[in-house]
């Protein structure tokens, strides 16, 4: 086992318990901190509970394991609602935790020596797409919409400052909306859970979905994204977008009836309030070399083999 301890905020997490899963697979010495949640702490992995808010508890956390690199995934939620949602219920927390408490763990970063933090935001910082097809490279104007988008559009700025101010290697993820088992709250992707779930006990009914493609990703991706970076010898780019594959709820539905001979989904798609634009990751496959590995097909065989496990075990 690799003897550097990684430190890794909201690890209980959908995406950070997935990346905390694929750095144990590597033989990595994990830490995780960040609030209880439902979703299990992975085998391997040392804890401690507590918000990124407690900026003393972020000191002590640092000091006590010393780690070169952060990786930081908490954001504030509440129940299991989504981001978006959770940040329009209460967008005071929201900043509280994804704005000051990420200013805590980087001051904190900085007065401990951290080499680099790589930390996830997200592309609804762009805001309304202006062409269903064209991508939007790094260099797009940020025009969120939502206070969620907001909320990263300030950690990006922030990230930005302590890297000009102080050196340090803060390094940002754009992701698109990310699929995968293991999703528990109901955001962006809870139509997708709901078809899945049809096709595993062949129910007929409509499912109502969004119109349009969109970029998305496999959550398991994400695990080989950090890994790349964490290793990356040179200096990354302060922000990178993430396109990962693009799809459409019709081509969902057409996979799950290729998985699922006798499933015939029903949709009824509607036009989404905001239609986010699609990404160009270009920059961070030059720089890394990094392309996604799974599919549209991968994630619905995922999701369904996890449906069909909880139909035997309830």
């Amino acid at each position: 086992m690799k003897s550097e301890t990684l430190l890794v905020t909201g690890g209980r997490g959908f995406i950070g318990s997935s990346v905390v899963q694929h750095l144990l697979m590597c033989n990595r010495k994990v830490h995780v901190f960040g609030p209880m949640s439902p979703v299990q702490l992975p085998d391997g992995a040392t804890e401690t509970i507590g918000s990124i808010e407690d900026s003393q508890l972020v000191d002590k956390v640092i000091s006590l394991y010393r780690p070169k690199q952060v990786l930081h995934f908490a954001s504030f939620s509440t129940g299991s609602v989504g981001l978006t949602r959770s940040g329009e219920m209460d967008p005071e927390r929201m900043l509280s935790v994804n704005v000051v408490g990420f200013q805590n763990l980087l001051n904190t970063c900085v007065a401990y020596g951290i080499e680099r933090v790589v930390w996830t935001s997200s592309t609804v910082v762009l805001g309304r797409a202006n062409s269903a097809v064209e991508r939007c490279d790094e260099r797009a104007p940020r025009l969120p919409l939502t206070n969620y988008g907001m909320s990263k559009l300030l950690a990006e700025d922030l990230a930005d400052f302590y890297r000009r101010r102080h050196g340090l290697e803060v390094v940002g993820l754009r992701i698109p909306l990310v699929l995968g088992p293991g999703l528990w709250y109901q955001g962006a992707a809870a139509p997708l859970n709901q078809l899945a779930m049809q096709a595993m006990k062949l129910e007929g009914g409509s499912c109502s979905v969004p119109s349009g493609i969109f970029d998305a990703m496999h959550v398991k991706d994400i695990g080989a994204l950090i890994e790349k970076l964490i290793n990356h010898s040179a200096q990354l780019s302060p922000i990178y977008n993430v396109a990962g594959f693009t799809t459409s709820y019709s081509e969902i539905g057409r996979c799950l009836t290729d998985l699922v001979s006798s499933f015939q989904p029903q949709l009824k798609e509607f036009t989404p309030e905001i239609t986010y634009p699609l990404v160009s990751q270009a920059m961070l496959e030059n720089d890394t070399g990094w392309r996604h590995r799974l599919t549209l097909k991968d994630i619905l065989q995922d999701i369904c083999i996890e449906h069909k496990k909880n139909f035997h075990e309830h």
